[in-house]
């Protein structure tokens, strides 16, 4: 009896099934993928018409207190709240005199402007919880990203190597190469209102302050006499190499303060007693600086805004 051979003519095999189940399925997810481009193309057109057709002054009604700006001042952070609320078309002007209700403190927000104005912030005068309102504020606002941009960070081009850096360069210590060597290091940014340094460890002497950037030198301490500075052992404050006051010597865990005025440099150590140094140039340029020579001293940045 003759086995009848199975006509197989007809039939594709395994592996070819699974590839074309496998290209349909790429098929449909690309038809899916492409639609949804399509859609948020829609949404950004819609969005940019939106935002186009807004006034060019808006006004804000924060807490009952009404403020008024450009429209472009307000939009100079991308996807920031402000590009929400102007551009969504879910939200219209709902208080008098067409503004839009914010329900936010009117005496922290004037601050908020002076950044998307400037790209700058002060948190000169303010207290320890207001600090903490602007920076929640900041938060809610969709701008803390760029506010941690503008934030003053240690300059890791201008320091010597010896001088490392963590915390975002927020915090900088001596480490124990070249030992008793000084070695320097200046923030990227000008000192246009207050910064805080907390001094994690002092070890034996460094300095602290203020000083220009063109010529600084972060691998001596050749720099040192064209600063403004603190000197942490004796609590003496020097203007450009000339000792002109004294505060109390610097202990780990203190914060030194420094402000910049029109005219002067004020000094403080915690919040206490302060002392006043007149500019030599009120014209110059004045960066927070550092000058290390023993390992392990180590320095933060701390509520600088």
């Amino acid at each position: 009896m003759t086995r009848k051979k199975k006509d197989m003519s007809n039939e594709k095999p395994a592996a070819a099934v699974a590839f074309l189940d496998a290209l349909g399925q790429l098929q449909a997810e690309a038809a899916i993928a492409e639609k949804k481009l399509a859609d948020w193309a829609q949404l950004d057109e819609r969005i940019q018409e939106n935002l186009a057709n807004a006034s060019n002054v808006v006004a804000l009604d924060v807490g009952g207190t009404v403020f008024k700006t450009s429209k472009d001042t307000l939009l100079r952070v991308e996807g920031s709240y402000f590009h929400a609320l102007l551009g969504s078309g879910h939200w219209k002007p709902d208080s008098p005199g067409e503004a839009y209700f914010l329900d936010l403190d009117p005496n922290v927000f004037h601050r908020v402007l002076v950044f998307l104005r400037t790209g700058k912030v002060s948190m000169e005068g303010m207290t320890t919880v207001d600090r903490g309102e602007f920076k929640s504020m900041m938060e809610y606002l969709k701008l803390n990203e760029a506010l941690k941009v503008a934030e003053m960070r240690w300059d890791p081009t201008l320091r010597a190597p010896e001088m490392a850096l963590t915390n975002d360069a927020r915090s900088i210590e001596r480490s124990a190469t070249n030992a008793n060597q000084w070695k320097a290091a200046i923030v990227g940014a000008a000192l246009e209102g207050c910064v805080r340094i907390r001094v994690d460890d002092p070890k034996q002497t460094f300095y602290v302050g203020v000083g220009p950037k063109v010529g600084f030198d972060g691998h001596t301490s050749n720099s040192l006499n064209a600063c403004y500075y603190f000197t942490s052992n004796t609590g003496q404050i020097a203007r450009k190499g000339s000792a002109v006051a004294t505060l109390a010597a610097i202990r780990a865990g203190d914060v030194v303060t420094i402000r910049r005025g029109p005219s002067q440099l004020e000094f403080a150590l915690n919040d206490g007693r302060s002392c006043q140094v007149d500019l030599v140039d009120v014209a110059e340029e004045l960066f927070p600086v550092v000058f290390m020579a023993y390992a392990g001293t180590k320095v933060t940045i701390v509520d600088e805004l």
